[in-house]
């Protein structure tokens, strides 16, 4: 049954990308009526493809936007034809391609760079989702409201967490793994305008720990989790 269960969790990602042949879709969809967990699981990935859609097309307007001003630029600062040109109009003009040219570059190096950040984010989306799909789902304990999947995929694991409380301003949430010496923050707090909707998800390196924690936290970082735990896994006991 297990082994069956986890067929359908793969197809998962194959029904929410659409690259289900017509036999499996078929399959997939009847599995999907009578089990709660998969159609919790289709609505976290249609969720995460969403999130992708959303930032790609976000930095295309973007883009589009800069090259329109980057146009209106080069128009605005070209010297007007005339009859005659000095030396006083060639250096005027030499002055004009010049800050058009350091204005270009500023935003193609910025373009570059938010496009570098965009690809950065799109793949450890990307990654997070496929461990989702294919790793070994572990026990969870989670808040009254939350719902959160927490999966082991080789030396990494990997979480998405649903129905989070609305975080105050100030407040934050981080992600801890304990060992069996003590908790250790494992990435970089998440801030509250980050968690959209009360969803968020990640993955990052077991590094040997049994547990990994999801906590609510305000004021000054501490070296071990506040009293709030939304989110507890034990990282050796299967689901």
């Amino acid at each position: 049954m297990g082994s069956q269960h986890e067929r359908y969790e793969k197809l998962a990602v194959g029904h929410v990308l659409g690259g289900l042949d017509a036999a499996e879709s078929s399959d997939f969809r009847g599995h999907l009526l009578g089990c709660r967990d998969c159609r919790l699981r289709v609505a976290e990935l249609r969720d995460l493809a969403a999130d992708l859609d959303a930032a790609e097309r976000d930095e295309r307007s973007r883009a589009l936007v800069r090259t329109e001003v980057e146009r209106r630029d080069a128009s605005d600062e070209a010297p007007a034809p005339g009859p005659r040109v000095g030396i006083r109009h060639v250096t005027l003009a030499v002055v004009a391609v010049m800050v058009l040219a350091g204005s270009m570059g500023f935003w193609n190096l910025h373009l570059r760079t938010a496009v570098a950040g965009y690809a950065q984010a799109a793949t450890y989306r990307g990654d997070t989702l496929r461990m989702l799909a294919g790793g070994r789902a572990v026990a969870v304990e989670a808040a009254s409201d939350v719902e959160a999947r927490v999966v082991v995929h080789g030396e990494d694991v990997a979480f998405t967490v649903a129905g989070l409380p609305a975080l105050a301003v100030g407040e934050r949430l981080e992600v801890w793994l304990s060992t069996a010496e003590a908790p250790v923050r494992a990435l970089d707090p998440v801030p509250a305008r980050h968690v959209a909707g009360g969803d968020v998800a990640g993955h990052l390196e077991r590094a040997g720990a049994q547990e990994l924690l999801i906590t609510r936290e305000r004021g000054p970082l501490r070296d071990t989790p506040g009293a709030q735990v939304l989110v507890r896994a034990d990282l050796d006991r299967p689901a």
